[in-house]
């Protein structure tokens, strides 16, 4: 059975963690970050409250990766995204993150890059 889901990116111990939580309260959640570490925890915690979550490793400046994250995630809880938060240092593209190009997804990287 399909139920909603939220993605968020760039989960580490700060602001990615306590968005992850939030969200976490309403629906199950896949946690993006390059490395486990960043994640683990908290899907440990979010677990533990009752909560269903998923760590994915992904690296966000790879849409395959990106592309491969979301086939995992709606493979564990289905195809309907509620929410996708992009926590990740870049240029602002004010837009839902969903509806970004390749380009403008890009975009953040090269700023930064």
């Amino acid at each position: 059975m399909s139920v909603p889901f939220a993605i968020i990116a760039g989960v580490g111990p700060g602001t990615g963690a306590a968005v992850a939580r939030k969200f976490s309260a309403a629906y199950p959640v896949a946690l993006l970050a390059r490395n486990p570490a960043n994640y683990e925890d908290t899907v440990r915690d979010i677990q533990a409250s009752g909560g269903k979550a998923i760590g994915i490793s992904t690296d966000v400046s790879d849409s395959k990766s990106v592309s491969d994250a979301v086939t995992k995630t709606q493979q564990a809880f289905g195809s309907t995204c509620a929410a996708a938060v992009f926590n990740v240092g870049g240029k602002f593209v004010r837009k839902p993150f969903l509806d970004l190009s390749l380009e403008e997804f890009e975009s953040g990287w090269e700023a930064n890059g």
